[in-house]
């Protein structure tokens, strides 16, 4: 999307607020010139908006029909982001991926071979050596950048990055140094299988030899085949994840919205409190999508087969966060974080309205009894979590202050880097907006934009979906993402249930295309015939396509691609300087798929703007200037309310190395051989955040 369409779409707020950033340069120092930022703007004033839509075909809204007591759903929410309870080991919250910034900072046991692989015989090859015909012109390895073993349990160091290194950093088709397919994701749970809820600390799992994720035959924790992107803004989003299967529309039972058959809720009415089942769909609730995925997940953090009405039925009477310690001033937990701490069932009551929980028989989920507050909790869980995120909104970064007038809130190079931001560098062509993604509030609010149409890299028009674009970090057949389908067959993609639907198909997500605010029109008629559609069968650029993530806070949430294969920001500019890693020519690279399945053959699907930008070495210090300082919330940066937060122990790899791992004893909850934990353990702050003497979060690449 070019520069003058963000313009033409950008709205500005009525606030002018003066604050002087605790990031902000000396004003003695700055006297920068003011440029027109047309397609920036401050975030402050903006909230994610209440989820609304429709249950059982009637009209409905969060705090009409949902929600008791706002303040109550959100305490709730940030207990359960924060609870290790929630995991099926007793050790594994939301937030053991998501404890740093938004993100996770962790170093050992991350990698993953590179599971998304659409070929299946090297996507559990760690470390696989490449061939030709995978990247012309790469060289064979079995070993990290810094001659590492790598795979399970492997700590990465800084001489591990970038993980695709050319002979000519400026040339993209130079010859490949080195280069790997493997991911630095985030580490999970043990393989195993749910067999009952077992309370009071984990569940009863059945443990089996793990083939992938095992040091000499021991278990470690899994890890998952895509970096964890921040959760901080995440409720502005239209879609979630990576891929964008957390939909926009929450079911109240899993991620899919309208797309799940199985979906739907349990309620009671004012005749009866025999609980029937009816159909959720609420709107702009992709945060709460999102939030029921991972505890499901046998990666992330359960044991394969556990359903989350069990995850209800262990929690509901558990302590809230009883492992953890909570400072007595954290903005939201405070008030319960003396000594007799509330259940789940408890804040549960207190956060939802009774027809959601009251019921005075067991319904059948699965073909097995719950009660109705057990067949619910995923619905508590996804509301109460998406009311959570929507707090986590990091609007006091010097770029807030600089655009309501405060032009003391950054120097001279950091307003230089804003101008090659907007110009020269093309970051705001998929970096615009108040979140600095073109995937979020935007698109919100203006829903028949979610698919555009625009002339590529190859010079061929195409349609895809907006915020959603292929940047050759890595060939499209190691990973299809937005290109890919859900478990019934649906694509992910709006474009291709587009087209879908102009050959007489039906969509399964809401779906209305304003043909009129086509890039590159369908027709040079004016004024635009609105009545116009593509061609069936149209072109799409889909495959390989990512969710561009915010770019808030960045300095804080490498490593950087859904990858992880940048640590800094200057190895991520030196990426977009040469016009990205594909290989070949723009007609014909690496950034191409094959998918014959859906009727595309694409010799390539490289976004437009993924050209040699020239940058000057000063130019780059400068927009990365902009985007270390410029960008970060100082409360973000040291944790002051809304970012504080309770303890956490976080499992960080397993005592031992690469090589060889210590084996956890024999006892009732390991049944087979795992590998002994590491740990990170996170202080609790309260609303005051980190005190001085230890300073601010540090950027991932300190880590190392």
């Amino acid at each position: 999307m070019n520069i003058s369409r963000l313009a033409r779409l950008t709205f500005w707020l009525p606030i002018a607020l003066s604050v002087h950033s605790a990031w902000a340069a000396d004003p003695a120092e700055v006297d920068p010139p003011v440029p027109e930022v047309p397609s920036l703007q401050s975030l402050r004033g903006m909230v994610p908006p209440d989820p609304s839509g429709t249950e059982g075909g009637r009209k409905v809204d969060l705090m009409t029909d949902y929600v008791l007591n706002r303040s109550a759903a959100i305490l709730l929410g940030k207990a359960l982001f924060w609870d290790m309870e929630i995991g099926s080991d007793g050790a594994t919250a939301c937030a053991s991926c998501h404890y740093h910034a938004g993100v996770d900072h962790r170093i050992t046991n991350q990698l993953n071979p590179g599971q998304a692989n659409t070929n299946a015989n090297v996507a559990s090859i760690f470390n696989k050596p490449f061939v030709a015909s995978d990247i012309p012109g790469d060289v064979a390895t079995y070993a990290t950048l810094s001659g590492g073993k790598g795979g399970p349990n492997y700590t990465l160091k800084k001489t591990d990055f970038p993980t695709h290194v050319l002979s000519n950093p400026l040339e993209r088709n130079s010859p490949i140094v080195y280069s790997t397919d493997d991911v630095v994701g985030s580490q999970g749970v043990f393989d195993a299988n749910f067999v009952k809820p077992n309370q009071p600390r984990f569940d009863k799992c059945t443990q089996q030899p793990d083939g992938l994720f095992q040091v000499g035959g021991i278990n470690v924790r899994r890890s998952t085949g895509r970096n964890a992107p921040s959760v901080i803004n995440a409720a502005f989003n239209v879609r979630n994840f990576w891929d964008g299967r957390a939909n926009n529309v929450f079911n109240g039972f899993s991620p899919f919205g309208n797309r799940d058959p199985d979906a739907g809720i349990y309620v009671t009415s004012e005749r009866s409190t025999v609980a029937t089942k009816v159909r959720l769909a609420l709107n702009d609730a992709s945060a709460a999508s999102q939030a029921v995925g991972p505890p499901g997940s046998p990666v992330e953090m359960s044991c394969g087969g556990r359903t989350f009405a069990d995850i209800g039925r262990r929690m509901l009477d558990t302590l809230m966060l009883k492992q953890q310690r909570i400072s007595s001033s954290d903005s939201v937990l405070g008030p319960v974080s003396g000594a007799r701490r509330p259940t789940y069932r408890e804040l549960i009551k207190n956060a939802f309205q009774p027809r959601l929980w009251n019921a005075t028989q067991n319904v059948s989920v699965g073909g097995a009894p719950y009660t109705q507050m057990e067949a619910n909790f995923p619905l508590f869980f996804g509301l109460a979590i998406q009311m959570y995120e929507a707090t986590l909104v990091s609007d006091q970064a010097p770029i807030d202050a600089y655009l309501q007038g405060d032009h003391t809130a950054m120097n001279a190079q950091q307003v230089e880097g804003m101008n090659l931001f907007l110009g020269k560098g093309k970051c705001v062509n998929c970096h615009g907006g108040a979140e600095l993604t073109n995937a979020a509030s935007r698109l919100l609010m203006h829903p028949r934009e979610r698919i555009e149409r625009m002339v590529m890299a190859d010079n061929l028009t195409t349609l895809y979906d907006n915020g959603f674009y292929n940047t050759g970090v890595r060939p499209t057949s190691e990973d299809l993402a937005l290109g890919g389908a859900d478990a019934w067959g649906n694509p992910w993609s709006f474009t291709r249930q587009y087209n879908t639907v102009l050959q007489g198909g039906r969509t399964v997500d809401p779906l209305d295309v304003d043909v009129c605010t086509f890039e590159a029109p369908l027709s040079a008629a004016i004024p635009c015939d609105a009545t116009l559609k593509p061609n069936v069968g149209f072109r799409d650029s889909v495959d390989g396509a990512f969710k561009t993530p915010t770019l808030r806070n960045i300095a804080l949430t490498g490593p950087y691609f859904h990858n992880g294969s940048r640590a800094t920001l200057k190895q991520v500019m030196e990426f977009y300087n040469r016009g990205g890693d594909r290989r070949g020519e723009d007609a014909n690279n690496t950034s191409g798929f094959e998918h014959p399945a859906v009727n595309q053959h694409n010799t390539s699907n490289l976004d437009p703007d993924m050209t040699a930008l020239n940058l000057t070495p000063d130019e780059i210090d400068a927009l990365v200037k902009f985007m270390e300082v410029g960008l970060t919330d100082p409360r973000v940066a040291w944790e002051r309310a809304p970012f504080d937060h309770p303890s956490l122990v976080i499992p960080q790899g397993h005592i031992g190395d690469e090589n060889a791992v210590t084996q956890r004893p024999a006892s009732p909850k390991v049944t087979t051989r795992q590998a002994t934990d590491a740990s990170l353990n996170l202080k609790p702050y309260g609303a005051e955040g980190r005190p001085a003497a230890e300073g601010p979060l540090q950027p991932f690449y300190n880590d190392l």
